[in-house]
């Protein structure tokens, strides 16, 4: 196909087919037979689902649990935390992996801005903690302040107590 001259795209993918149709419908060297009729004993049937290789995406644990897809927040148990997590949509599910294991499973939603939560993720963080650890945020008996701009939280308690 070298110096082949072409108008267009169309015009180059007509060329292509045409010289696949040719090459095709001639005796292989290799195996003796015509590749379109191989081909038709083959028996070949169309794949039952996609790959998918091609729809895992990496993602990073947000301090909230939450991962982001699509627009919309997942989350993910919150031992995850700042971890890169593998995600997979697949029909009308999204799977988080981490080291192949599955740790989240979620309906996709279709909405814009969702956030879709299981509040068992969040179970570790509301448990006490049983360990004796030396509070850093005093020093010397004072308390050391960091100023944070308030947030609207009512979301999480919809999603957490409702």
């Amino acid at each position: 196909m070298v110096g082949i001259q072409y108008n267009s795209l169309a015009d180059l993918n007509g060329q292509a087919l045409a010289w696949c149709n040719k090459v095709n419908g001639k005796v292989h060297a290799t195996t003796s037979e015509i590749p379109f009729e191989r081909l038709q004993k083959e028996g070949l049937s169309p794949l039952s689902r996609e790959y998918i290789i091609d729809k895992i995406n990496l993602r990073r644990v947000q301090k909230d649990c939450l991962i982001s897809y699509a627009g919309n927040q997942y989350s993910v148990p919150a031992e995850y935390v700042g971890k890169d997590v593998a995600v997979v949509a697949l029909d009308s599910m999204l799977a988080a992996y981490y080291e192949g294991k599955q740790i989240a499973l979620h309906r996709i939603s279709y909405q814009r801005k969702d956030m879709v939560v299981n509040p068992q993720h969040y179970r570790r963080l509301t448990l006490k903690q049983t360990i004796d650890a030396e509070n850093v945020l005093l020093e010397q008996g004072k308390v050391i302040d960091f100023p944070l701009k308030p947030s609207d939280l009512s979301r999480y308690d919809e999603v957490l107590y409702d």
